[in-house]
C-alpha cells in the first residue's frame, strides 16, 4: 500500500477513471449482447413455429380436401340416407346389412391413409355407423367433448378438425401403441341441399400431427407443441412427462405458462397468444423460458414454440462471465503492475538508452540475416526454375516428335527416346521430391518423432534400395555398421539423409568400385561415415557443399545428373536430429561424409 500511496495525483484519476470506463463499456457491451442475442432466439423460435405451423396448415388443406370428396361419393351418400331411416339403437345399426358393406368399403381408405376409423353422426349426436360395434348407436365422442366444433358441421355445413381429445379406447398403430388421445376431421355429408348427417375420420395424432410439430425442436430444451382451448397439451411435449412425474404442479405455473382465458363470453375459449411476440414466462415447472406462440381458429389449436431461458442465452452468460473475470483479472493485474512501475520508475530511463542501443545492433543484425536469406532464396528459385525449364524443354521436345512422326524411327531409336524421357522424368521426380523435402524444413513443417533406431537395419534398407543402381555399375555395397548401434532420431528424415548420401556415392564412383558404410564412436556420439573410392570432390566445390546458395550440379561417372538439393537436405534433415555433418578432409581418393548423431546409452541387443 505504501508503494501505491506515491502514485502521483494524476495516476490515481487515471487509474480510477479506466475502472469507470471499463466498468461502463462492459454493462453497455453486454446490454447490447444480451439484446441480440434475444433477437436471435426470437428469430429462431418465431422461424420454427411458422415452419410448423405453416406445415399443418398445408397438412389439414390435404386433408380436408381428402375428406370433402370422400362425403361426396354417392355409395357414401345412399348408405348414410338407408341407416338414417333405421332404428337409432345399436343392434338396428349392427345388425342391417349396410354397416358391414360401410365396411368393407371404408377400410381400403384406411388403410391407404393409416387412419384409425370411422364415424357417421346423425343430427342428434347418434353414431349410426362404425368401424366398432360398441360405439354404434351411441352419443359421439366429439358430442360430449367438442359440441361446438361438431355444430359447426352439422348447422353450418363446415369442415373442422377436432383436436385431440381423450379417446374412449385405448388406440393401437405403428406411430403410436396403447394411446388414449384422438383426434378427428369431420365434414357434412349434404343430400339435396341438407345437412344429413356428419362425417368423420379418426385420424392418428402421432402420424402426421405430432411428427409435424416435433420438426419444431430446438436445441435440448426447445420444442414445439399444441395446446387446445382448454389448456391441455394434446400433442407430444416433455411437458407430459412432467405431468406424469408430479401430480401436484403448481397450478398457478400451469396456468401462466399456457396463458389460458376461459370465459363464457368467449365461445372459442381461446388462449391468449400474442401472435409471433416473444414472451418471457414460466413453465408448469417454474422455470423461465421464451415462447412464441399463436392460435390457429382453423385447427383449433395453440401452436407454441418455445425454449428454456437458461438454455437459450448460455452463450450470453457464458461470455457476461468471461468478461468479468477478465476484467476483474486486468484490474488485479493492473494494481500489481502499478507497484511494479513505481519500483522501476527510475531506472526505466537507463534501460530504455540500453535496450534501444541493443535494439540497434539486433536491427543490424537481424536485416543482414533476412537480406542473405532473400538472396539465398531469390537464388535457389532462379536455379530451381533453369532446371525445372530445362528438363521440361527436353521432355516435351522428344514427345513432340514422337507424336508428330513416331514411324519415321526405327524401334531401337523410340526405346532409346523414351529412355531419355524416363530419365529426364526421374530427375524431375527427384527434384520436387528433394525440393518439397527442403520447403517444409524451411517453414518448421516438419513434424520430428525421435526413436530409437537400428543404425545397421537402417542402412541395410537404404543398401537394398540402392542395389539395382549399383548393379548396372558393378558397384559393391558394404555395410559395416554393428549391429548394437542405436540411435535416437526421428526415422523419415535420417533415413533421407543416407538415401541422399548412398545415392550420391554410386554415382561418382567409377564401375567395379565399392562404397563402404562404417562406424567411429566418440564417447555419447556416433559417427556413420558414407565412404567411396570414387573420382572424389574438386577443391574449388568443397566451400559450396550444403550451401542453397550456390549453383553445384556434377554429373556422375554414368552421366547421372542430380538435383542440386540433396546434400542441403542432408544438412538440414541432420541438424534438425541434433547432429553434424560433414566432409572428411584430405581424402587420398573418393569421398567420405561423416554423419554424427546422438547415441543412445543402452546398447540394442544383436540378432
Amino acid at each position: 500500500m505504501k508503494k501505491l500511496l506515491s502514485l502521483k495525483k494524476h495516476e490515481y484519476i487515471l487509474f480510477i477513471l479506466s475502472f469507470i470506463i471499463t466498468i461502463i463499456f462492459i454493462s453497455f457491451s453486454l446490454n447490447q449482447l444480451k439484446s441480440f442475442s434475444t433477437k436471435t432466439i426470437e428469430t429462431s423460435l418465431v422461424t420454427a413455429n411458422k415452419s410448423c405451423h405453416e406445415a399443418l396448415k398445408q397438412w389439414l388443406y390435404s386433408r380436408k380436401n381428402n375428406i370433402k370428396e370422400l362425403s361426396k361419393n354417392k355409395f357414401l351418400v345412399d348408405k348414410t340416407i338407408e341407416l338414417l331411416k333405421l332404428k337409432k339403437d345399436s343392434t338396428s345399426l349392427t345388425s342391417s346389412s349396410i354397416t358391414p358393406q360401410l365396411r368393407a368399403f371404408f377400410q381400403p381408405i384406411l388403410s391407404a391413409k393409416e387412419d384409425l376409423g370411422v364415424f357417421l353422426i346423425d343430427p342428434n349426436y347418434i353414431s349410426i355407423f362404425s368401424m366398432r360395434n360398441a360405439n354404434t348407436g351411441t352419443v359421439n365422442l366429439m358430442a360430449k367433448e367438442s359440441k361446438l366444433l361438431l355444430d359447426k358441421v352439422l348447422l353450418k355445413g363446415e369442415t373442422v378438425l377436432i383436436p385431440p381429445i381423450k379417446s374412449d379406447v385405448a388406440l393401437n398403430s405403428k406411430y403410436s401403441n396403447g394411446a388414449w388421445h384422438t383426434m378427428f376431421l369431420v365434414t357434412p355429408i349434404i343430400h339435396e341441399g341438407t345437412i344429413i348427417a356428419a362425417f368423420s375420420l379418426r385420424l392418428d395424432t402421432k402420424k402426421d400431427f405430432s411428427r409435424i410439430l416435433e420438426l419444431g425442436k430446438i436445441g435440448e430444451t426447445g420444442e414445439t407443441y399444441g395446446v387446445n382451448s382448454i389448456g391441455r397439451i394434446v400433442t407430444s411435449s416433455h411437458f407430459n412427462a412432467l405431468l406424469k412425474e408430479s401430480e401436484n404442479l403448481n397450478a398457478k405455473n400451469l396456468n401462466k405458462s399456457l396463458k389460458i382465458l376461459n370465459t363464457s363470453n368467449d365461445t372459442d375459449n381461446s388462449i391468449i397468444c400474442n401472435g409471433h411476440t416473444l414472451n418471457k414466462t414460466i413453465d408448469i415447472s417454474g422455470q423461465d423460458i421464451f415462447k412464441i406462440c399463436i392460435w390457429d381458429k382453423e385447427l383449433n389449436i395453440q401452436v407454441t414454440t418455445q425454449i428454456d431461458k437458461d438454455e437459450a442465452l448460455k452463450g450470453y452468460y457464458f461470455i457476461q462471465k468471461t468478461l468479468i473475470t477478465i476484467m476483474l483479472f486486468l484490474f488485479g493485474m493492473g494494481f500489481i503492475l502499478i507497484n511494479i512501475i513505481i519500483n522501476l520508475r527510475q531506472k526505466t530511463e537507463n534501460i530504455l538508452i540500453e535496450s534501444k542501443r541493443e535494439l540497434e545492433l539486433t536491427v543490424i543484425e537481424r536485416t543482414k540475416e533476412l537480406k542473405h536469406s532473400v538472396d539465398t532464396k531469390d537464388k535457389f528459385f532462379s536455379i530451381l526454375a533453369h532446371d525445372l525449364k530445362s528438363p521440361f524443354s527436353g521432355l516435351l521436345g522428344l514427345l513432340n516428335i514422337l507424336l508428330q512422326d513416331s514411324k519415321a524411327f526405327s524401334e531401337e531409336k523410340k526405346a532409346a527416346m523414351l529412355q531419355e524421357i524416363y530419365n529426364s522424368s526421374s530427375q524431375l521426380y527427384k527434384l520436387l521430391e528433394n525440393l518439397l523435402s527442403w520447403s517444409r524444413s524451411q517453414t518448421n513443417s516438419i513434424k520430428l518423432n525421435p526413436q530409437p533406431i537400428s543404425i545397421w537395419e537402417l542402412i541395410n534398407e537404404n543398401i537394398n534400395l540402392q542395389q539395382q543402381n549399383a548393379n548396372r555399375k558393378e558397384i559393391e555395397l558394404v555395410n559395416n555398421i554393428s549391429k548394437d548401434i542405436v540411435v535416437k532420431a526421428d526415422r523419415n528424415t535420417i533415413d533421407t539423409v543416407f538415401r541422399n548420401l548412398i545415392s550420391n556415392a554410386i554415382k561418382f564412383t567409377n564401375k567395379g568400385g565399392t562404397v563402404k558404410i562404417k562406424q567411429s564412436i566418440k564417447n555419447k556420439r556416433i559417427e556413420i561415415i558414407v565412404e567411396d573410392n570414387g573420382i572424389g570432390i574438386p577443391k574449388k566445390n568443397i566451400e559450396k557443399l550444403f550451401k542453397i546458395e550456390e549453383k553445384l550440379m556434377t554429373t556422375g561417372t554414368n552421366n547421372e545428373k542430380g538435383t542440386g538439393l540433396g546434400l542441403v537436405l542432408c544438412k538440414e534433415f541432420v541438424e534438425l536430429n541434433g547432429g553434424n555433418i560433414s566432409l572428411k578432409k584430405n581424402c587420398a581418393i573418393g569421398a567420405s561424409f561423416i554423419v554424427e548423431l546422438p547415441k543412445l546409452s543402452k546398447i540394442k541387443p544383436s540378432n
